[in-house]
């Protein structure tokens, strides 16, 4: 008997589609509308509250416009306050964005127009070609620019090129204003923290800083005293005596600004320093490119005019005595207590200094330095005989090291003056001093006048001394002259000769 099979009509119920199917149907709809990851970049270039009120508001926008856009995964948002536009190095916010570029962190950044990203057009362009290289697109509000499109970096280039001159521009009108408020003696622009001893009150005034006054005094008055731009350094250093801007120890250049500072006397000198490139913001000393200004008391002054005066003339006095005995200004304070005389002993045949050396016998004794040297005046009849190497030296893979060490004609003088010579040398002329004080008399120079009362001041408080106090040297003489026979002179800072 043949069966009867009724086939019935396959039905398929899919309520749930299988998860593959999910999936292929995703990537079709993300083809369409593939949400990217973007960032926001935004920049203002005072910090102005005007244009800290603008910052505030661009961040806000961009954070409303990147959490409200379903079509955009928000990164994050990178901003620079009070940065100018010129130039890359001090755009900390905009370097970390182009770090976090090259790690693929977004696909694209939104910036409020090209004058907020950039005003330097080869900064700007070889940054956007980095992000195009990249595959990051940069949008720029205000111009309608994708650079991703191959429009975008014509277009770029033509509003950079307007950005960047809209840029020289300004600088050059904010230059402007500055000068005149230069020649008008306003020195708010003048940043105190560059400068020991002043801070700015709640008007942009300089006012004295009281702490830090007291180590501008002692800098001047430890000048005055003999002590060197090094000397004064270490002790500050040792004495941990905090700098105007936080750095770790003095040194001999931080102490020659603070000598040679008009603003301690109440003066400023403006425009020392200019800007050589306004997208660089390069400085450079002021030879005389620009106007420099000079007006007085600007501010309150913490170094009297005239204290400030005999300091540059001793600077000048210093630097004319290192010239004329051929030494260098660290060799002029190379004093010791054990050597207060170094540097001090003066060749009367050839003006170079004396050296103090050690004879055979153990016994100091000074001697000028251009002896055993091919540089000076030579002494007929006169040999040096240069000292025999060390045995190393005589080595025949270090020959080539050797200079001549064949006898020849002396230089200079052959003059050998004991250590306890000079010391008996000092003290008889300061007695000397002690008893006849009228022969310390007024020049008429200033700061020669400066040093004779300061001589008697130190007359009367040490009187006549048995031997050798270095402060006493430091503070009052200039040289001692030995000439070709032998004969000395001690020269005083007044000027007094002995």
């Amino acid at each position: 008997m043949e069966k009867n099979i009724i086939k019935k009509p396959r039905t398929i119920f899919r309520l749930n589609p299988s998860p593959n199917e999910n999936k292929n149907k995703d990537e079709r709809q993300d083809s369409h509308h593939k949400k990217i990851r973007v960032a926001a970049y935004c920049r203002v270039s005072s910090g102005s509250d005007e244009q800290l009120s603008s910052y505030e508001a661009q961040v806000d926008y961009y954070n409303r416009v990147l959490q409200e856009n379903q079509d955009y995964i928000f990164s994050v948002i990178y901003a620079d306050e009070g940065i100018s536009g010129t130039c890359l190095k001090k755009r900390e916010a905009f370097n970390r964005m182009i770090a976090d570029a090259r790690e693929h962190k977004f696909e694209m950044i939104i910036t409020k127009s090209v004058s907020r990203f950039g005003r330097n057009t080869l900064d700007c362009l070889n940054s956007i070609r980095e992000l195009s290289e990249l595959g990051i697109d940069v949008y720029f509000e205000k111009e309608n620019i994708h650079t991703i499109k191959s429009e975008g970096e014509v277009l770029l280039t033509l509003i950079l090129a307007v950005a960047q001159n809209e840029s020289q521009t300004q600088s050059d009108n904010v230059k402007w204003g500055i000068h005149k408020q230069y020649e008008r003696g306003n020195i708010k622009s003048i940043p105190s923290g560059k400068f020991l001893g002043y801070d700015k009150d709640e008007d942009g005034n300089l006012a004295i800083n009281q702490a830090q006054a007291a180590v501008v005094r002692r800098i001047y008055q430890e000048f005055l005293e003999g002590y060197g731009g090094y000397q004064i350094a270490m002790r500050l250093t040792e004495e941990k005596v905090p700098m105007a801007y936080g750095g770790k120890g003095w040194c001999a250049s931080h102490i020659k600004k603070v000598l040679i500072n008009e603003k301690y006397k109440g003066d400023t000198q403006f425009q020392k320093t200019y800007n050589t490139c306004y997208l660089t913001k390069k400085r450079a000393k002021n030879h005389g490119e620009l106007p420099k200004p000079y007006v007085e008391d600007t501010h309150p002054a913490i170094i009297e005019k005239t204290i400030w005066d005999l300091v540059q003339l001793e600077l000048l006095r210093q630097e004319q005595y290192c010239q004329d005995h051929h030494i260098t200004n660290g060799r002029y304070h190379n004093q010791s207590d054990r050597f207060p005389f170094a540097g001090r002993i003066i060749c009367g045949t050839c003006g170079s200094t004396f050296m103090i050396l050690t004879d055979n016998e153990g016994m100091k004794y000074w001697r000028c330095k251009t002896f055993q040297g091919k540089k000076g005046t030579l002494i007929e009849g006169k040999m040096y005989n240069p000292p025999p190497r060390k045995l190393w030296a005589d080595r025949s893979k270090n020959i080539h090291w050797l200079s001549d060490q064949s006898p020849r004609e002396m230089y200079c003088t052959d003059i050998k003056v004991k250590a306890n010579f000079i010391e008996t040398l000092f003290i008889n002329a300061w007695n000397h001093l002690v008893d006849h004080p009228e022969e310390i008399k007024s020049s008429g120079d200033a700061l020669k006048d400066y040093r004779a009362g300061e001589l008697k001041h130190l007359l009367k408080e040490y009187g006549k001394i048995l031997e050798i106090k270095p402060e006493l040297v430091k503070q009052t003489l200039d040289h001692i002259c030995i000439d070709e026979k032998g004969e000395a002179g001690v020269i005083f800072l007044s000027g007094v000769r002995i």
